[in-house]
């Protein structure tokens, strides 16, 4: 469960995208009507740690204590969740996005790794990662970090795949398995890499959706009802 979600609230259509256009697959025709009570979702508010902060720093792995300082290592906590409600809509695919910012000296962190990174055939249960001294996610058995510290996933489930890493803009997509649909919490870590000089850092967070009721599919989005600062940007340090 996301106790504390940044944001919460129906999917909306992007009506900037044509409904031919919104088909992923052979049914591709609809009414074109406005859909309504589309699923709701969340976007949980994103944890972040220094990773200097889990080790102690004379038993670091000598690769390991290379990478930190040539640059500045921060692991992001990202959440989402999917909620249909009714029986004849699902979400047939989704993906959960992140924008890195700029700072205020035109300075802008990276994805340095990104988990999970791609689950195609089964659910796992109870998954444990730590960092290894590359400073990549890697999976270990329960309990046991690389380095002295582990992150743990009570489930994963398929389809999920990554992408942006070695980018300013990461994603998750989250694809329908055969027999289910996009629902739940999905949970996910971030290793950013950032300047030293870049003391604050700000991300923009999106969900993007194809939502399918009766045969119809439509894009959607998330776009919170806002009268100040979008609720979506947040600061993930400093």
């Amino acid at each position: 469960m996301i106790e504390t979600p940044l944001w919460e609230g129906e999917l909306e259509p992007d009506d900037t995208v044509p409904p031919a256009a919104s088909q992923r697959g052979p049914e591709s025709t609809g009414s074109g009507a406005p859909m309504r009570n589309l699923p709701v979702v969340s976007i949980g508010r994103p944890e972040v740690w220094n990773v200097v902060d889990f080790f102690d720093a004379g038993a670091l792995p000598a690769p390991m204590r290379s990478k930190l300082s040539e640059a500045d290592f921060y692991l992001v906590r990202l959440a989402c969740s999917f909620r249909p409600e009714h029986d004849n809509t699902e979400i047939e695919w989704a993906r959960f996005s992140v924008s890195l910012q700029r700072d205020e000296a035109g300075l802008i962190p990276s994805a340095f790794d990104l988990h999970p990174l791609f689950v195609t055939s089964e659910v796992k249960r109870n998954v444990t990662i730590s960092l290894a001294p590359t400073l990549k996610f890697l999976e270990v058995e329960a309990g046991i970090g690389s380095v002295g510290f582990g992150i743990e996933y009570q489930e994963i489930q398929p389809i999920i795949s990554a992408s942006g890493a070695g980018e300013s803009e990461p994603a998750w997509d989250f694809q329908a398995a055969k027999g289910t649909h996009v629902h739940g919490s999905k949970w996910m870590h971030l290793l950013v890499r950032a300047s030293p000089a870049m003391t604050t850092c700000h991300a923009r967070l999106e969900l993007s959706a194809d939502v399918v009721r009766s045969g119809l599919r439509i894009a959607a989005f998330s776009r919170p009802r806002q009268t100040m600062a979008d609720p979506l940007t947040v600061r993930l340090w400093g």
